[in-house]
């Protein structure tokens, strides 16, 4: 694994307020400054093998599969590109009357360490970023 990187950040609202905002895959880029589009490529809801195409601020735009969903309390999503994977898990448990919120960006295969090199401080930037955006759009 060339790189792992995770971000836990505690939200004063409950689990079942913040899931349909992470969850709302389509309507990030009305409050992640990084997003500038999420175009669901499948219809439907949020579920296993369904694309996005997301296109982020500084990047080339991706298109990523849902890999696992636990209703309510995480998904993961993956994308390929220049010999490497790409995945993004979101988590949420419930924590002293709000949610602890888990973002964990994994980076791996024989591209990883170059495009860690290259591009990892604005992939641990971004992390950070998805994950003061989401406390900001939840909390009242």
């Amino acid at each position: 694994m060339a790189m792992r990187y995770e971000n836990t950040t505690e939200i004063a609202a409950r689990p079942e307020e913040v899931w349909p905002v992470m969850a709302g895959l389509e309507r990030w880029a009305d409050w992640v400054p990084t997003v500038v589009s999420v175009q669901a490529l499948d219809g439907g809801p949020l579920r296993v093998g369904a694309r996005y195409r997301l296109v982020q601020r500084r990047t080339p735009p991706a298109v990523w599969t849902v890999t696992r969903v636990a209703e309510g309390r995480e998904f993961t999503w993956e994308t390929r590109f220049f010999g490497a994977r790409m995945s993004a898990e979101h988590h949420l448990e419930a924590a002293g009357g709000g949610t602890r919120a888990r973002l964990v960006l994994t980076l791996e295969g024989r591209a990883a360490p170059v495009l860690a090199s290259i591009a990892g401080a604005r992939m641990r930037r971004f992390v950070d970023i998805e994950a003061a955006a989401l406390k900001w759009r939840c909390e009242p």
